[in-house]
């Protein structure tokens, strides 16, 4: 009889360790398929001319303790890839700001631009990082329909990725104006839309103009009004 109970004991402890076993590793697999798995892959890229840009630094984060989970550096495709079993609000974002050559869009997600963003729990993001490059533009700003000396002008100007166009105007240009740069101007790469304030004595009038800055070399522009 003691024997009897003592293999009825063992039989029970070895269904039970096997059961144990079982119930951790659903847990485990069940944790990792439901919501702890984390991965945000994609590139960084310039969105105009779609080149990938290496050398940029991608991590994940949680804010609220500036740790840092994991991070790399994109290779020559400007390729990335993250993955990490973590719980809690966990942000993707770049080191974009240590790059002078750049200006930043952000990651673009969703039809919309974002510094950071909410890497989601439980399946694979696929979301792209947007650095566009700087050119150099030469203006050339001249009143040809001049009617004195009251005459003044005041623009904005929207980038093509911007939402809107600035919320103030420039400087007023004043008479019969002749301006000329000197080709130095920094400006980001892409399209520029001009919207233009033009006041003489005849009455005030509103117009637009655009300007694509290239990637490499001066890009020259005559804003005639």
């Amino acid at each position: 009889m003691v024997k009897q109970a003592t293999i009825l004991n063992i039989n029970i402890m070895k269904k039970f360790v096997v059961f144990s076993l079982t119930a951790v590793l659903f847990t485990a697999v069940s944790c990792t398929k439901f919501g702890k798995n984390i991965t945000v892959k994609g590139r960084v890229i310039n969105p105009i001319t779609n080149e990938p840009i290496s050398g940029i630094t991608v991590f994940m984060h949680q804010s609220w303790k500036s740790k840092t989970i994991k991070k790399m550096v994109t290779g020559q495709d400007g390729e990335f890839e993250l993955s990490a079993t973590h719980l809690g609000y966990v942000w993707a974002g770049t080191d974009y700001a240590n790059y002078q050559d750049y200006y930043d869009l952000g990651w673009d997600y969703q039809n919309k631009y974002y510094s950071e963003i909410k890497v989601e729990k439980g399946k694979i993001m696929n979301v792209d990082y947007h650095l566009v490059t700087y050119g150099q533009l030469h203006w050339h700003i001249k009143n040809i329909n001049c009617e004195g000396t009251t005459d003044t002008l005041w623009y904005k100007i929207k980038h093509q990725y911007d939402n809107d166009f600035l919320n103030i105007w420039s400087f007023p240009i004043v008479g019969c104006a002749d301006i000329v740069g000197n080709g130095s101007d920094k400006e980001k790469m892409g399209n520029h839309i001009i919207y233009m304030k033009i006041k003489r004595p005849s009455g005030t009038i509103y117009k637009y103009d655009t300007v694509f800055v290239q990637k490499e070399g001066v890009t020259n522009f005559e804003l005639f009004y």
